[in-house]
């Protein structure tokens, strides 16, 4: 198992919207392309910084994670998704993890 972990960087004003449109266009597109939607989780609002936004998605394997994506490109869902969901964010990054041995899975 793969877990593809996206960390962004979003305004306050704006994260809301931002897990908003994660849960209401991110989680049909990319589970529609057979991605498995794991968990989003933010940090607070009120700190007086940038709220991070984590969204952990799972996958079989990286050959998994291609396919997935194959099947993304070929969705007018996603580029509508995609539009939308870039112009929400200030920055980020996406890690793929893997369990470590002895390591509960979600």
């Amino acid at each position: 198992m793969v877990y593809i972990v996206d960390t962004v960087q979003v305004d306050p004003g704006r994260a809301d919207e931002y897990v908003r449109t994660v849960q209401t266009m991110g989680v049909p597109v990319m589970t529609a392309a057979g991605a498995r939607f794991v968990s989003c989780w933010a940090t607070a609002d009120d700190a007086g910084e940038p709220v991070s936004v984590q969204t952990v998605w799972a996958s079989a394997d990286h050959q998994d994670w291609n396919e997935i994506r194959r099947n993304m490109v070929l969705d007018p869902a996603w580029y509508a998704y995609s539009n939308i969901i870039s112009g929400l964010w200030l920055g980020g990054s996406r890690r793929f993890y893997y369990p470590t041995d002895g390591s509960p899975t979600p």
